[in-house]
């Protein structure tokens, strides 16, 4: 997949405008790109309140996603320090703030999971201390921040959609940031690189029956390429997590989507020998959909299972 960056962002400037035009954003210490991810034609869900469980409110942004984190090296900032100046810099470029909070107020682990982040090393987020933001311009761009705070360093996550005729922009990056690490997402049929670049993959491949947790016999390529990814990373601990369409209630489609990846995870176990100690499973219903459940072809997309890093210890 080609990687088509949407989004300036850079130690001395950030490029938002549309077309032109670049305002100063002034960065304590010293930032470096961590972990770039770029997804075309695709969508991207973003809480725009706090967490309250299925009721949660969100908003569906379709177009090009591009997620990028950085590391502020150096600095004692908090988390509201390093967001505060990016959403100046946003509103000054005619975005709209249609939401923000920090760790407690927004839901704190419950909230922090309904976010789509960069995995580890790449962004770190101390669950009792991060900050969220989320805004929408008028030609159509959403762009949500996410800061936290280590010892000695910053976090900051940002998060991108772009409509597929709005205008690219431009990516710049100063001589002096340090490209540390780029995630890129690999050939479709590369379950692994995947996996490593965005920290999930959906095992898109799986067949179950109508309302049933029942797995089909297969063979799946997905659970082959699994399997053969964690016999030869046995540091590796990934988690299963099934998803649901929103049809019916989200406790039936909980216990349907964890009974789901439980087969899942039962199948890596006996068929393909993957230890059991590196994989768990878990459902979460229709609590993170990938596009909107408004179809037939959305509430199939889904339906799915994916894998997801836990630990690489």
């Amino acid at each position: 997949m080609k990687l088509i960056p949407r989004l300036a962002f850079c130690l001395i400037s950030a490029c938002l405008g549309a077309s032109s035009g670049a305002s100063a954003l002034d960065l304590p210490g010293a930032a470096s790109v961590t972990a770039r991810q770029s997804e075309l034609a695709s969508a991207e869900p973003f809480p725009t309140g706090a967490y309250q469980n299925e009721d949660t409110p969100r908003l569906m942004a379709e177009g090009d996603v591009e997620l990028v984190a950085y590391r502020v090296t150096g600095t004692s900032l908090t988390s509201y320090q390093l967001i505060a100046p990016l959403r100046r810099q946003l509103e000054a470029e005619g975005f709209q703030t249609l939401f923000a909070c920090a760790d407690k107020d927004c839901g704190g682990f419950d909230f922090r999971y309904q976010l789509d982040v960069l995995p580890e090393p790449a962004m770190h987020v101390d669950l009792s201390d991060y900050q969220y933001l989320v805004a929408e311009h008028a030609d159509g761009r959403v762009i949500a921040l996410l800061t936290s705070h280590a010892p000695g360093a910053g976090f900051v996550q940002i998060s991108t959609v772009t409509p597929s005729d709005a205008p690219p922009l431009e990516l710049t990056t100063p001589s002096s940031t340090d490209l540390t690490q780029s995630l890129r997402p690999a050939a479709s049929g590369d379950l692994a690189s995947r996996l490593e670049a965005r920290g999930r993959v959906v095992l898109d491949d799986l067949a179950f029956d109508t309302g049933s947790a029942t797995l089909g016999e297969g063979p799946f390529a997905s659970l082959q390429n699994l399997a053969n990814y964690l016999t030869t990373r046995p540091e590796m601990r990934i988690v299963l997590v099934g998803h649901t369409d929103n049809v019916g209630s989200l406790d039936s489609n909980t216990g349907l989507s964890r009974q789901r990846a439980q087969a899942v995870r039962q199948r890596l176990i006996t068929t393909y020998g993957v230890s059991s100690g590196q994989i768990s499973a878990d459902g979460i219903g229709y609590l993170a959909p990938r596009v909107s459940n408004a179809t037939p072809e959305g509430r199939e997309q889904n339906r799915r299972v994916e894998a997801v890093i836990a630990s690489t210890q």
